[in-house]
């Protein structure tokens, strides 16, 4: 399985997250990800890419 770090584990849509892009201030880095969300990220997707701003929103 090939995964993509520039699409989001849980929806795979585009997750926009800049430390993919070499910018070390993504929005990623600002935000609080309530230990809930991981759950949703399948196994083989934990700690490779980011989760998106939409999939945080629902939760949050």
């Amino acid at each position: 399985m090939t995964i993509d770090a520039k699409k989001c584990p849980i929806c795979d849509n585009n997750n926009d997250c800049g430390n993919e892009l070499g910018d070390p201030t993504c929005w990623c880095t600002t935000q609080f990800f309530p230990k809930e969300i991981f759950e949703l990220v399948p196994g083989e997707k934990v700690d490779k890419a980011c989760i998106c701003k939409d999939c945080l929103q629902k939760i949050q």
